[in-house]
């Protein structure tokens, strides 16, 4: 799994590519996150268009990502959710707590 950040204004838009199945892989996306949390970023976007598949251990990835963000008072938004995983957030009942949108652009510019 690979995960790459750009800021958009005050946005990062944090890009994962490949299988997010948790483990020791999943740690580049929490220490990313906590990197940018450190440096004061507020506003985030996970970008999943690269994300195939998502297991219960990356579930738990996405979820510790949501709180530490949530706990430095920012907000997370989810874009380009494929189909497969956006219903294995209906099934885990996720998708009442991720924001999610299709696009990338349709995210950033719901911090506004």
């Amino acid at each position: 799994m690979k995960v790459k950040t750009e800021m958009e204004g005050d946005v990062a838009v944090v890009h994962v590519s490949g299988k997010l199945m948790g483990g020791p892989e999943s740690e580049n996306l929490r220490n990313e996150i906590k990197r940018l949390i450190d440096e004061g970023t507020k506003k985030f976007v996970v970008n999943l268009h690269g994300v195939p598949w998502i297991n219960s251990t990356g579930l738990g990835a996405l979820m510790s990502v949501y709180t530490s963000v949530q706990r430095s008072e920012g907000s997370l938004k989810l874009c380009h959710v494929s189909d497969r995983i956006q219903s294995l957030f209906m099934i885990t009942k996720l998708l009442t707590i991720f924001d999610t949108h299709t696009s990338e652009k349709e995210a950033i510019e719901a911090f506004k």
